[in-house]
């Protein structure tokens, strides 16, 4: 091979890699993005350039790649609930005054209160969510509750029925991962917040909503203790 047809590969193999780069970072085309990276590679290798340079090129959009993929993963998040709670469960991120850090592991443990707001000094979790929930008994003991989707069960405006609907007495946590911040007056402060329901499929509709009064209630009321 020229030195020529060898710079020629490496450059056709760095453009690879940029335009793999840009198909990666919208989503939809990450799989044809990662197409043209293997094909920059083998380019890169077939060119017989210094192993220095190969390094470079291959390494420098492997490592963005996979810096990305770490950035994009939440800390894993566990969240422990009373037995008897049934209801809106807010997790309010970033206060001075809130439970310290707890861990299990590398994952954040959530002890939510009797009123199901827990203010924390975890900063706010983003990214793919890896959570799980446990009802905590009076012994002590753990109990894992199941997560549903509403798109699970069938109503009257579904069209694709899921022949495996739960029961709707099934008691399991609703809509995981939903975010939100309250909106404030000028003199207020704003929360941001993770919220999810827990209770039954046929409860969900009383159970279900974001209720910004309640929070700063409950701060006051944390206050006051």
């Amino acid at each position: 091979m020229t030195k020529s047809q060898s710079n020629t590969l490496l450059g056709i193999s760095i453009v690879l890699f940029a335009i793999g780069i840009f198909f990666f970072l919208t989503f939809w085309l990450m799989l044809f993005g990662f197409g043209l990276m293997g094909v920059g590679i083998i380019l890169s290798l077939l060119s017989k350039k210094n192993w220095k340079y190969q390094a470079l090129v291959i390494g420098l959009p492997i490592g963005f790649v996979v810096f990305a993929f770490i950035n994009a993963i939440a800390i894993p998040e566990r969240f422990l609930i009373p037995e008897d709670f049934r209801g809106v469960v807010y997790v309010v991120f970033d206060q001075k005054d809130g439970k310290e850090k707890e861990y299990e592991g590398f994952r954040r443990i959530y002890r939510i209160p009797n009123n199901g707001v827990l203010f924390t000094k975890f900063s706010e979790n983003q990214g793919l969510l890896n959570q799980d929930f446990y009802f905590i008994k009076n012994d002590g003991s753990r109990e894992k509750i199941d997560v549903l989707d509403v798109r699970d069960f069938n109503e009257n405006h579904t069209t694709n029925l899921n022949p495996s609907e739960p029961s709707r007495d099934r008691l399991a946590v609703f809509n995981p991962g939903t975010m939100g911040q309250t909106t404030t007056s000028k003199n207020e402060k704003q929360y941001i917040f993770t919220a999810f329901t827990v209770g039954k499929y046929r409860d969900i509709v009383h159970l279900n909503y974001l209720d910004e009064e309640y929070i700063k209630t409950a701060k006051i009321e944390q206050n006051k203790e």
